[in-house]
């Protein structure tokens, strides 16, 4: 587990992708490109500020809640995972999927009645087809 200032490592970044994939290995939904997941944030950290780091990574990656409502587009299945990993990574955050679904929708209270619809259905969807 690591605290909130231990994840800007490269530790931290490699305890999260063996969750990542350990749990979509596990749900039985594992695709190739979870290979590849969060990999460009140990490249860039090797020069830019860890805070620079993941603005740039939620608003590029398809599994953040500010790509989908930057392009109105998401993979929840991804988000899923990556929201449901969290508690075997995060000290801070020991949360499950449904359980961050909830504290992210209560604490962006900028988010529209269709917004907060839209996240919670297609994030209840997603855990329920993978089983989470």
């Amino acid at each position: 587990m690591f605290t909130k200032e231990e994840r800007s490592s490269f530790k931290y970044w490699f305890a999260h992708w063996c969750a990542f994939n350990m749990l979509a290995l596990n749900q039985r939904c594992w695709k190739f490109h979870h290979l590849f997941h969060d990999i460009e944030k140990p490249w860039l950290r090797l020069f830019l500020p860890y805070k620079k780091v993941q603005k740039i990574h939620r608003n590029h990656n398809k599994h953040h809640i500010e790509y989908f409502l930057k392009h109105g587009t998401a993979n929840w299945i991804d988000m899923a995972l990556d929201w449901e990993c969290s508690h075997y990574t995060k000290k801070d955050e020991p949360l499950h999927c449904n359980e961050y679904l909830y504290t992210y929708i209560k604490n962006h209270p900028e988010l529209t009645t269709e917004q907060v619809l839209t996240i919670r259905d297609e994030i209840v969807w997603a855990c329920y087809k993978i089983g989470i």
